[in-house]
């Protein structure tokens, strides 16, 4: 029992931790938003900071894992086959996503010191530049992946604390409500190009910064209480 709610204290704390880590990086991931048209020439002077804010978003999605897993062991002695199925999602998801964004720094830094190089010719940053639209591809689809395997997440493990007492309708009804509505943005994606694609795939991210303090709150109080998930 003690253990039950060892698991879910620090996986609630995980997930209010990633929620406050993320509100600090948002700001710094927007001003050195790699993505926008003239990324590849101030990536120089924005390296330092972009490399910073990947740190913090992989530490956020290893958080996020935390979270998820805890989840599991909440909801598995209420399903436990929705409840793994939506677990691996999650983690599938963040570890994506994490992906996509450890790329912006480690396949667009070559990319750049290339087209910064004191030799390069007009060909080579010519090419430098479609380079960098094809890696931008590759991140997008790093995102969109992760991004739809995340709010998936959300809904299955809705679906279960549908079930689950300790959850019940309201939770569970928050929990796919976030999940459709990123699913939403994510498919929405598809059909706009560009930066305001992106943008629109964000509405999943959005889901998500819901997602983590809500249900890591929910984990600490039930941690907290006199009862435990069943196993």
């Amino acid at each position: 029992m003690e253990n039950e709610k060892s698991v879910m204290r620090w996986g609630g704390l995980a997930g209010i931790l990633a929620f406050i880590i993320w509100i600090v990086e948002m700001p710094l991931y927007g001003s050195v938003d790699p993505f926008i048209p003239e990324g590849l020439m101030r990536f120089t002077d924005v390296r330092a900071t972009l490399g910073m804010s990947t740190i913090l978003m992989m530490t956020i999605a290893l958080l996020s894992i935390s979270l998820v897993l805890a989840l599991y062991r909440a909801l598995r002695g209420t399903n436990v086959g929705f409840a793994l199925i939506g677990s691996v999602l999650g983690v599938i998801g963040y570890i994506v996503t994490a992906l996509g964004d450890a790329s912006t720094f480690f396949a667009f830094a070559p990319i750049s010191n290339l087209y910064q190089a004191s030799a390069a010719t007009p060909g080579a940053q010519a090419t430098a530049i479609l380079l960098w639209q094809a890696t931008q591809g590759i991140t997008h689809t790093f995102f969109f992946v992760g991004s739809l395997f995340m709010v998936m997440c959300f809904i299955v493990l809705g679906v279960t604390m549908l079930r689950d007492p300790a959850f019940g309708s309201r939770f569970g009804g928050v929990s796919i409500v976030l999940g459709v509505i990123g699913i939403a943005g994510v498919v929405a994606s598809i059909f706009v190009s560009g930066e305001t694609g992106v943008q629109v795939m964000g509405i999943a991210v959005f889901a998500n910064i819901i997602f983590l303090p809500l249900f890591g709150w929910k984990l600490y109080r039930l941690s907290r209480g006199p009862n435990t998930p069943k196993t």
